[in-house]
């Protein structure tokens, strides 16, 4: 199954709808919550879906099809879209109407490799910089072009300790062919979590973990401020067909 990318972008004004067909990069855990990303088949643009009955993110029910099933990244699905609600550190942030959401298809054919790969990063700077945070004073000044991205990883490797009796994951990658810049960055996403859970705390390479090799492309996102500092975290891990 095809479907058609358009040129025309649609202009939303404070009291319209219209819908969109997206492809997700993330659904991620939000507090207690989720944040669904992705990127405009239609625009071309990111987005960051939210809902209306929590401040900032989506529900579990919002954030799934009518059958129940959460949205997936690699999924490719059409959601009736509202009035935009961007922030000086999050510009892509749009309202969902509540209507329910549509699975299309799964992006996941090998001629759909060169539409993403056009949204990979190829700089080693990652939302900013090459730390894992950025100051919240960093957008007072002037506001975030974009809060979203996909890196091509390499040297990839999953750390999982105990703290305070709270379990904590990290991916750890390198990127860059000058400098070969490391990030150190939290996992956020769920389907990647529960794999992590069930090993013991460790360091594990990436192929331990996806058990075959895959092209892996990580979605990274800019948290909401939380002590001063926007934490940049690893919200989705995609893994395409080698």
């Amino acid at each position: 199954m095809k479907f058609i990318i358009f040129d025309s972008h649609p202009e939303v004004g404070a009291n319209s709808t219209w819908t969109d067909r997206i492809l997700c990069v993330a659904n991620s855990y939000k507090h207690d919550h989720r944040c669904v990303a992705g990127i405009s088949l239609i625009t071309k643009q990111w987005v960051r879906l939210i809902g209306r009955q929590v401040q900032g993110c989506l529900t579990v029910r919002e954030a799934s099809y009518p059958d129940g099933k959460e949205t997936a990244p690699l999924d490719v699905f059409e959601a009736e879209l509202g009035e935009k609600c961007g922030s000086r550190s999050h510009p892509e942030d749009v309202y969902v109407t509540g209507k329910p959401w549509h699975l299309v298809r799964r992006f996941y054919a090998p001629s759909d490799s060169p539409f993403l790969a056009v949204y990979v990063n190829k700089e080693p700077v990652v939302l900013q910089g090459y730390c894992d945070r950025v100051p919240t004073s960093t957008f007072e000044k002037t506001p975030a072009k974009c809060s979203l991205g996909v890196v091509h990883p390499e040297d990839l490797w999953w750390w999982i300790r105990e703290e305070k009796g709270k379990r904590r994951n990290r991916a750890i990658f390198r990127l860059g062919n000058v400098g070969r810049v490391r990030y150190d960055l939290a996992v956020t996403d769920p389907i990647w979590l529960a794999q992590l859970n069930l090993l013991p705390a460790g360091i594990y390479p990436h192929l331990f973990i996806s058990g075959k090799p895959f092209n892996t492309l990580l979605t990274v996102s800019l948290s909401e401020p939380f002590d001063g500092f926007h934490y940049k975290l690893v919200a989705a891990v995609l893994c395409l067909p080698a």
